[in-house]
């Protein structure tokens, strides 16, 4: 009898454990251009390095509908270089912000998610990573949503923030960090390697399985 109780109990959560499964949420990022994806869950969005300057510096240009873009909404940004933000369109929308001093000095206050070594916005962990680019204050981000975990490199080509990082379910890296990783022998595991800050038609050599979308391209991370 206490075998065919302990059998059914193991059944129970099997079916308990497919349950959750089934329920997780998945993410959808939709990708704008340069470094900017536009990531939801459904109820939550997280724009990355957006709004920027379209056209910025010879990248990306975009066209975009912002009153779209409504609820709980958080920018997350590396650095204040053009092509990754721009004050004056963040201004223009009823949209939270997360990233360095160099750019949340910028903008409204009242906007300003609290910055610190781990930020929790509704179900999105965000732990950043101080990082070399430039002569800016750069972040780089691993963020956990919804049990996936996803890490954004960008402009840094700083081998080392690579490092100890868990097994990912999306890599977002730029073409010039990826080679240099892969030379390096740093890659981290990822489930999906996506390449952004591309030109429109970059090749990027040695990326077998990479995903290098085009604007507007979206990319289930499940």
């Amino acid at each position: 009898m206490k075998k065919i109780i302990s059998i059914l109990y193991f059944f129970i959560g099997l079916c308990f454990v497919g349950s959750l499964s089934t329920n997780a949420k998945s993410l959808e990022a939709s990708f704008i251009g340069n470094e900017a994806f536009q990531i939801t869950d459904g109820d939550y969005i997280l724009l990355t390095d957006f709004p920027y300057r379209s056209g910025a510096y010879g990248y990306m240009k975009y066209e975009i509908y912002f009153p779209d873009i409504t609820g709980n909404v958080f920018s997350l940004i590396t650095h204040r270089h053009e092509d990754h933000f721009d004050p004056s369109l963040f201004s223009e929308q009823n949209w939270k912000i997360i990233g360095p001093k160099e750019v949340t000095l910028l903008v409204a206050q009242d906007k300003l998610v609290k910055f610190s070594n781990e930020i929790t916005v509704g179900p999105i962990k965000i732990m950043p990573r101080k990082t070399i680019h430039a002569n800016t204050e750069h972040y780089s981000y691993l963020v956990n949503w919804h049990g996936r975990d996803l890490f954004f490199s960008g402009d840094t080509d700083e081998v080392q923030a690579l490092k100890d990082l868990p097994e990912l379910d999306a890599l977002f890296i730029t073409p010039w960090f990826y080679r240099m990783a892969k030379s390096a022998n740093a890659l981290p595991d990822s489930k999906k390697i996506i390449i952004y800050h591309h030109r429109e038609k970059d090749i990027v050599p040695d990326c077998s399985g990479c995903i290098i979308p085009l604007q507007k391209d979206i990319i289930d991370i499940e």
